[in-house]
């Protein structure tokens, strides 16, 4: 995993909301979030799943993002977190946690490195941190992460199962 991870709210609060936040720490090790995703999850979703472990999380860091003008321009087609997210991850040349697949194509058009929930999975099984990937996706699905069959496939065939 590079050095820095910039995380979108999205796989956050899916991780908290299964009770798995601990796999985006062991995977990333530390990540960084603009203070847009931190109001998201703990201002503004106070007293739901997160808010308090990313509030006392000592792996987490706030950051924002300097270059405004490109910020304001993403925020036309993303929400505030969304597209600060994007362009902290650009410039501090970061791998971007995030699910959405229109974050991820932006993403990929600035050449930033994407992880996403399924793929913490993947590493969570390969570094041994989980011993069925399968269980934990249902697990993830039945809190109410979305996904498709497809990704779901390819998610299983990527870490063997």
């Amino acid at each position: 995993m590079p050095d820095l991870t910039v995380a979108d709210s999205s796989p956050i609060i899916s991780f908290a909301r299964a009770k798995k936040l601990h796999l985006i720490q062991k995977v990333c090790n530390e990540i960084i979030i603009p203070p847009a995703v931190y109001d998201e999850i703990v201002v503004r979703g106070k007293g739901k799943p997160g808010a308090e472990e990313i509030k006392n999380a000592s792996w987490v860091t706030i950051r924002k993002p300097t270059n405004r003008i490109e910020v304001e321009k993403l925020g036309r087609q993303f929400d505030r977190g969304e597209s600060k997210a994007i362009i902290l991850a650009e410039e501090l040349k970061a791998i971007l946690l995030a699910d959405e697949r229109i974050i991820i194509k932006e993403a990929r058009i600035r050449n930033i490195q994407i992880i996403s929930t399924h793929l913490i999975l993947v590493e969570a099984r390969r570094k041994n941190l989980i011993k069925n990937l399968r269980k934990e996706l249902d697990e993830l699905i039945a809190s109410g992460f979305r996904t498709t069959p497809e990704l779901i496939k390819e998610t299983l065939q990527k870490a063997g199962e």
